[in-house]
């Protein structure tokens, strides 16, 4: 009994962090970029190259800087049946933050040998569910505690739960190319990125006997949060005729730098009034609670490889198609706590599991196959029309996580992108809409209101939660502009 026991305690954990921040291809960077929804693979001709194509770097005459911002972008969340039956959960926000800087490193380099910089915001999402549920159900069942009878008939529940995922990542990159004849050059850029990402889940399920006035509780707070830097090098080949642009990337796998890096790992649930021993018939209260901080962290990007074709149909008009394969990534441990005492029962924790295995949060990722087109047209001699459609597919594998694992937004996405551009003198300014879509039927269940019965050998009071309707919709503006230097 006792075994089953802490298998159930793992279990529970296990569902409740085992669910934007799980996409490739989410954010479009750069002034012209951006309108053309990053499919640039080909044809990039500024210094975005550095993040796109390092290759076409060398195919720069006049130096540059790009700015491209995104205005402001509404990002709504709806969860159907999210909090339990007929329960939907919704959140929407507003969010405004800048996307990249680009240039010359002009002190170095001539004709043909091109050095850039990119500064730049490739990863970002928050998700942030509340719900509250309050009403009558018969979720204990009436138990004899001595010579008292409790729990007969309907408790009053009042079950309230909270969830926060937040991404925010940040990139730079330095480039270098190389052209090596009229119409071939080879480039590499060395990226480092800084990500911070924290996931926070809070649960109170209380059932109250109103004739005896006496309370069941469950308590639960989980916290996963962390920063990490890792570094990665891509290197981009471009070639360039009359009528067509190809590029072509291979990015390495990212290496994590620990020493520059760090996590806290928090979980903790109580139990009162709810667990009976089954030798007493009485009720046991539980305590498992244990905190880490300043944990090393290793999170990991996988090896790549993108392509992409520029073909000029006329003056007016050119098509860009963009695709990239990326590798999986075998389950392994972003954070590692040391050993200590969880679970603080000692006639509970019949099999000493420990911090060290149950709070180790892991991560992996699945092969992911995402293609793009756009089109270019020329309006008039100062104005461009733009308009693009990428595919987005989530790279999260929790098939193989028994633990506790990073990311929430598992769902894929699709993006649409419209725009325009404005070319005055030596100044290029962009304006853009995208709208992105993703949904899934199967999402995990946020939480599970009103929960279901719990029996005398459970330790918390809410049943195991299924699944629900996931529903995400981005609505972003941006703008850009290149200014020749």
């Amino acid at each position: 009994m006792k075994a089953k026991i802490i298998f159930c305690f793992f279990l529970f954990v296990v569902i409740l962090i085992d669910a934007q921040d799980r996409q490739f291809w989410d954010q479009a960077v750069g002034s012209k970029a951006a309108l053309l929804g990053g499919i640039v693979i080909g044809g990039i001709r500024d210094y975005s190259a550095t993040y796109y194509n390092p290759g076409a770097l060398g195919f720069l005459t006049k130096k540059s800087l790009s700015v491209n911002f995104n205005a402001y972008g509404i990002k709504d969340f709806q969860f159907i049946n999210g909090g339990g039956p007929g329960i939907d959960s919704r959140y929407t926000r507003v969010s405004l933050y800048p996307a990249s800087l680009a240039g010359p490193l002009s002190f170095i380099g001539d004709s043909l040998n091109r050095f850039s910089y990119m500064i730049y915001c490739n990863g970002y999402s928050y998700v942030r569910v509340s719900e509250r549920y309050e009403g009558y159900t018969d979720v204990i069942p009436s138990r004899q505690v001595g010579t008292e009878d409790f729990f007969a008939g309907d408790e009053l529940l009042v079950n309230q739960g909270k969830i926060d995922a937040l991404l925010n990542e940040v990139s730079v990159g330095f480039g270098y190319s190389k052209k090596i004849s009229d119409n071939v050059s080879l480039g590499v850029s060395l990226i480092g990125a800084y990500r911070d990402q924290t996931k926070i889940r809070y649960e109170s399920y209380a059932a109250f006997d109103t004739t005896n006035e006496r309370t069941a509780t469950t308590d639960v707070y989980i916290d996963i949060d962390y920063w990490a830097v890792r570094f990665a090098a891509k290197f981009g080949i471009a070639v360039e005729w009359e009528k067509l642009n190809l590029g072509a990337t291979i990015t390495t796998p990212s290496v994590a730098f620990e020493y520059a890096s760090g996590g806290t790992d928090y979980a903790s649930v109580t139990s009162n009034n709810v667990f009976i021993d089954t030798t007493t018939g009485y009720p046991i209260d539980i305590l498992a609670s244990d905190r880490q901080e300043g944990l090393p962290v290793s999170y990991k990007t996988p090896f790549s490889i993108a392509a992409g074709i520029e073909y000029i149909f006329s003056e007016a008009t050119k098509i860009h198609f963009a695709l990239e394969w990326f590798a999986p990534l075998s389950t392994y441990t972003v954070m590692q706590p040391e050993s200590g005492e969880f679970i603080v029962n000692e006639t509970i924790n019949a099999q000493n599991i420990n911090s060290a295995e149950l709070l180790k949060v892991y991560d992996a990722m699945k092969s992911v196959f995402n293609v793009g087109i756009a089109l270019e047209q020329k309006l008039n001699d100062q104005f461009t029309g733009y308009a693009a459609i990428r595919t987005d597919f989530s790279n999260a594998d929790y098939g193989e996580i028994h633990g506790l694992s990073v990311g929430y937004t598992d769902w894929n996405n699709y993006h649409f992108t419209l725009g325009t551009s404005l070319e005055i003198n030596n100044t290029f300014i962009g304006v853009g809409f995208e709208y992105t879509h993703g949904e899934r039927t199967d999402f995990p269940q946020i939480f599970n209101f009103p929960s279901g019965s719990a029996e005398p050998g459970d330790i918390v009071l809410f049943d195991q939660r299924g699944t629900c309707k996931a529903i995400y919709n981005n609505f972003n503006l941006f703008f850009g502009v290149t200014q020749l230097l």
